[in-house]
């Protein structure tokens, strides 16, 4: 997508199509046979909730076959039902030949992780093993919330939760925010999964860097940090985007009610940026 520094184009096949020869030019650039993989996220996601635009992730896949390049995505963020899909990679037309998964996979009630490989994959291993481990690799206990955690989402169903319950939330009180305060900018969403771009008004740019250099208004942006706590809200505020990923189980009206918060913490972001 486009960002403030780099334009890839007017219209989502010009972007996928210059996004594609860039790296197409990298890999050529690096020599094929030098590159064991790539990796990144089904869907950007600390960055701003980002899908690829139609047609790229099929185009890496292309580009990967061809030079014998492996495809590893990250769901850490986005897979166990948090866009709507089991993972976030279903959202388009790709097989990756290695996941890796977190977060929802304990509902984050203990820490584990995972990764899925293709059956070649997994079969190299087995017939040549490393001859190394991991000390907590598997713990009994992690694994054993972690099923009862997965056996909860497909029992009752949370993946279609996300996208047909949580999503038009979202949606409709993204646009309510969008179209009530002049420092948000646009909102992003799919499933479970949102996130707004806070701008400052005055050049209706990102308010400031996501290390926090460059802010334009240092004071109103502290004031909206102490409003966002003072409201009750917990979540990931890491300026200039403002993330909304609510717990999968989450009921309407307390999402409603998360959003009646945020909407009171704007309104405190935009009386300081008015002073």
């Amino acid at each position: 997508t486009d960002s403030t520094l780099f334009w890839f184009g007017t219209s989502d096949e010009e972007r996928t199509s210059r996004a594609l020869a860039y790296l197409e030019e990298q890999i050529a650039c690096e020599g094929p046979g030098t590159i064991a993989a790539v990796m990144f996220e089904s869907i950007v996601g600390s960055g701003g909730v980002y899908l690829a635009p139609p047609g790229y992730m099929e185009g890496v896949r292309a580009l990967c076959d061809r030079h014998g390049i492996l495809m590893i995505i990250d769901e850490v963020m986005t897979g166990f039902g948090r866009t709507g899909k089991f993972w976030g990679f279903q959202n388009y037309d790709v097989v990756p030949d290695i996941v890796t998964g977190a977060k929802g996979l304990t509902g984050a009630y203990l820490p584990l992780s995972m990764v899925a490989v293709r059956h070649e994959i997994k079969e190299h291993f087995e017939n040549n093993p490393l001859g190394w481990g991991s000390t907590f690799q598997a713990h009994p206990v992690a694994l054993a919330v972690a099923y009862e955690t997965l056996k909860y989402i497909l029992e009752h169903d949370l993946v279609s939760r996300a996208k047909h319950v949580i999503e038009p939330i979202i949606e409709a009180n993204m646009q309510l925010l969008v179209a009530k305060h002049d420092s948000v900018a646009r909102g992003r969403y799919i499933g479970a999964f949102g996130c707004l771009d806070i701008v400052d008004p005055r050049t209706n740019r990102p308010i400031q860097a996501f290390d926090g250099s460059g802010c334009t208004q240092p004071e109103a942006v502290a004031a909206f940090r102490a409003a966002f706590r003072a409201n009750g809200l917990y979540g990931f505020l890491r300026l200039p985007v403002f993330h909304c990923a609510p717990a999968l189980v989450i009921e309407p009206e307390e999402l409603e009610d998360g959003f009646r918060r945020a909407d009171r913490a704007l309104e405190v972001l935009g009386q300081a940026l008015t002073r």
